[in-house]
């Protein structure tokens, strides 16, 4: 009797620990084997743009090179968040300057099924920031892709599609792929065939910090949209771009921005990008909205400028530093990429204060 009475306590125990009571969840547990899998990736990425810009050629991103537009918006902090998140960026009602870049992830035509991306800069942010260089810039920056999962667990996930896609045998890829399904259907589900950015629902895949909480970010939109996609074979290759110009031209746009606390540290890990955290768990809360303007944005300059631009998830203070593998590995990898990148076209841009007028 006293060992099934022990028994229960246990069952008890386990099933009890992946909840918030009494227990941290913003921990993390990196792998032996991330630091060499990160630095693989690094290798693996710059031999992939040395081969597909040779010099002169100026050398554009390794991911989401095509941008879709720069455009200026204000980033306007909620005045009815829980006092239990009002910290760092959230700590108050504010209103801040921003550069939002779209862009999609390879360099096809915009009716290619892809994943999207979307880069939120802010300016004038106070305070110490993570990256070494950028300690004392005015800016913050967020990171989206129109998923709200990644599809490897952490980098050494990564490393392996990335070294079996870049093979010049097309049959290597298509064999990781069906040794591994799990990734096959997540890379399926997270190519999206957008027929208007602004319709888009938009997420960071992966947690941050948020004071002594875990939380993942989303952007989704406040209205929904009626845009259909072009016919394939008419299909403008920047329709995305003409669309966008043609809302903003009309007037402005509002999203809006979420947290989702993690509140349970099985259901929603921390060192597992592919598992998407259940809203029914932890609903989203609203803490800020993003206006973007009434605007003109295809000029080649503003074009140019968001080309140069650089967005990290590191960019950040130290009450949002971002969580989990895939997030240390961006660290490294943004890093050095960045510096390769500009390193190959000129040097990298400084910080912007504010808005440019172009």
């Amino acid at each position: 009797m006293r060992f099934f009475f022990l028994l229960l306590l246990l069952i008890f125990f386990l099933s009890s620990c992946g909840t918030t009571k009494g227990m941290p969840l913003a921990t993390e547990d990196p792998p032996a084997n991330e630091k060499a899998a990160t630095e693989e990736i690094i290798a693996l990425l710059k031999a992939t743009l040395e081969e597909s810009y040779p010099d002169p050629a100026a050398t554009e991103r390794d991911a989401h090179p095509k941008q879709h537009g720069l455009v200026k918006a204000e980033f306007v902090i909620a005045d009815d968040i829980p006092e239990a998140y009002r910290i760092g960026i959230f700590s108050e009602p504010k209103t801040y300057q921003s550069w939002l870049r779209y862009s999609k992830l390879l360099n096809g035509p915009d009716i290619d099924a892809d994943s999207h991306g979307l880069a939120i800069k802010l300016m004038g942010v106070p305070g110490q920031k993570i990256l070494p260089g950028l300690e004392d810039a005015p800016t913050h920056d967020f990171v989206f892709m129109s998923t709200q999962i990644f599809v490897t667990k952490g980098v050494k996930g990564f490393a392996d599609l990335l070294s079996a896609v870049r093979k010049k045998n097309k049959l290597n890829a298509a064999w990781h792929f069906l040794t591994h399904p799990r990734l096959l259907r997540l890379f399926m589900k997270v190519q999206i065939k957008a027929a208007d950015l602004t319709a888009v629902e938009w997420g960071s895949t992966t947690p941050y910090l948020l004071g002594e909480h875990a939380v993942k970010y989303a952007v989704l939109p406040r209205t929904s949209s009626d845009a259909e996609r072009p016919d394939k074979k008419t299909a403008e290759a920047t329709f995305l771009t003409t669309r966008l110009a043609e809302t903003l031209a009309s007037g402005p746009v509002e999203l809006d921005f979420f947290i989702q606390v993690q509140t349970d540290a099985r259901k929603m890990p921390i060192e597992d990008a592919r598992v998407e955290w259940d809203r029914s768990l932890s609903p989203f809360i609203r803490v800020a909205t993003v206006r973007i303007l009434q605007q003109e944005f295809t000029s080649a300059e503003q074009q140019a400028y968001g080309q140069n631009l650089s967005f990290s998830p590191w960019h950040a203070l130290p009450a949002h530093r971002p969580l989990g593998g895939i997030n240390r590995g961006r660290r490294a990898i943004y890093d050095q990429m960045s510096k390769f990148r500009h390193g190959r076209t000129g040097g990298a841009m400084a910080e912007p204060a504010q808005w440019r007028e172009f």
